[in-house]
Order: C-alpha cells, then structure tokens, then sequence
C-alpha cells in the first residue's frame, strides 16, 4: 500500500485541486492507497511518521511543495520507507534537482516504478534538511513570505516583491564558519547557504557543484558588495554563473558551524528555524526516495 500526504494548501491549492485525478488513476489500476491532508503546520511529519509504522506500506507519497517534502522526510527519519513526490507547490526545487517530472501523472509512474536511491540529507538540531538551509538576507525574505497576508494571492510574484522589500532595509552582519574544523570570517555578509542540492528559491542554482549523493555540503557566502550591485548580480543565480564573482565565496565541508555578532533568520526547505547559532552535519545515505 501506498500512503499519500496531501497539502491542500501548497501551491495556491494545486495539491487539492490534482488529487481528485491521482485517485481516480489509482482506483482504476487497483493500487492500493491511503490518503490523509494536511491541517497545519507540521502535521506532514506526524502523518509520515504514523504511516511509516503500520504494515504494508510500501510508500510515503508527498503531495505539495518543498515544505511538504521537509516534513515527510523528517517525519521518515531513522525509517526505510522511501518516500516519492508529486509536485504541487512554487518552487519546486527537489524535483527540478532530481528530474521529477512537474505533471502528476508522469511524476505518479516514476513513483509506481518503485526504484528507490539513497540521498544525503542535513541534519541542524532536531531536523532534517533535504535541500538547504539559508541564513541571513535569504531566511528574512522567506520570513517576509510567510508573514504575507497576500502569499495565497499572488503565488510566485510574492517572493520577488519580498525580495526586494527585505533588500531595501537589510543589514548585513560579519559572520564567522567552522568548515571541518577550519575557521572563516567574513565581512558584510548578505547571506549564507548551505546547500544538499543545488537549487533553491524556484530555480536559483546557488550551488552549481551541490550533490544529495556526494557525502559533503555546499556553502555559498555573498559578502563585501553594496544592495544595488547584489540585486543586479541575483539574475546570474538561475545560471550559476554568480559564483565567479568576486563577492561570492564557495566552501564544500561534512560540518559546518555558523554565528554572527547578532542573529540572523534561518530558513530550512523555506521553513523558519529559531536555532541560532547554527551547527549542521550531513547524513549520507540518510533518506530513501523513488
């Protein structure tokens, strides 16, 4: 038996609005499946962890965006349940990183193929990071996002308008990394992340060179430039082109300790953390996915 976790809410309502066609292709081919949605933050990882338990169940299906894949794969942890996704959200990142093709249908065969493949995840405090983990600029615009009344209205368009909202009046700080033991400091900080894929922030290849199967972390740090020329710099991101501009610093490392002189917001999988300051270490091989 299959278990699907569906966000009703992600991606402007995507998620309820396919799962009616997902069930139908599964009621026709005799697949057996259970379904349960969402009701609040959260409540992913406790399905997905319920789910894991009981007998027979082949596999944790997430219907949703990136922070629906964050809470299933937290919920999975220490479990060999893999877990397959259909997306339904903005972003999208882990899909466009592993191939997942957008259209349920297609992205549900891959899923029936039932191929599973270890991935590497990131673990900070208590939970699992399965794409990356922003600090600094990047965490306050996902803050912003998350705040904003009109996030359900405008979709996509509310992260570009947060963007530069959050450019306008943010303040970057002098940051210090432990990278494996070795010790960084860096001036006017605008953002650190630290990346187990190398998309993020629908579409952004912030870490050309990131891989889920590598065993390490990917860290790009932009400091040292002014507002204006960041905001003229971020277009080069969908390329990966930004990392040969001197403002940016690449860093690979399997543990990575991050503080400031004051502290920064924090997103994981665009999920708010209030964990300051920050220890990560990668999980190889830690998730099951299909």
């Amino acid at each position: 038996m299959k278990v699907f976790i569906v966000n009703p809410v992600s991606g402007n309502g995507k998620g309820m609005k396919i799962w009616p066609q997902i069930r139908s292709y599964l009621e026709k081919r005799r697949i057996s499946h259970e379904v349960f949605f969402t009701r609040f933050p959260g409540h992913a990882c406790r399905l997905s962890t319920n789910a894991a338990k009981k007998e027979k169940v082949e596999a944790i299906v997430a219907v949703g965006g990136d922070g629906t894949i964050h809470e299933v794969a937290n919920g999975l942890m220490g479990s060999p349940t893999p877990m397959g996704y259909i997306p339904a959200g903005s972003g999208n990142d882990f899909a466009r990183y592993h191939q997942i093709p957008l259209h349920w249908e297609q992205a549900l065969k891959r899923i029936l193929q039932n191929r599973p493949q270890r991935v590497d995840t990131a673990m900070v405090a208590d939970r699992k990071v399965i794409n990356s983990l922003g600090v600094g600029y990047d965490g306050s615009v996902a803050l912003a996002v998350n705040q904003s009344s009109w996030k359900k209205r405008l979709g996509k368009m509310i992260y570009l308008i947060k963007a530069i909202q959050v450019l306008l009046h943010y303040t970057p700080q002098t940051v210090y990394l432990n990278v494996d033991q070795q010790e960084y400091q860096f001036h006017r900080v605008w953002l650190v992340v630290v990346a187990n894929i190398s998309y993020f922030g629908g579409g952004m290849k912030i870490c050309p060179n990131a891989s889920d199967c590598d065993g390490k972390l990917d860290l790009c740090i932009v400091h040292g430039i002014s507002r204006w020329r960041l905001l003229w710099m971020l277009p080069q991101v969908f390329s990966g082109s930004h990392v040969n501009h001197p403002a940016v610093h690449m860093i690979q490392g399997k543990q990575v300790v991050v503080d400031s002189d004051h502290p920064m917001v924090v997103q994981a999988d665009g999920e708010i953390l209030d964990h300051y300051p920050l220890a990560i270490k990668v999980l190889p091989m830690s998730l099951s996915i299909l």
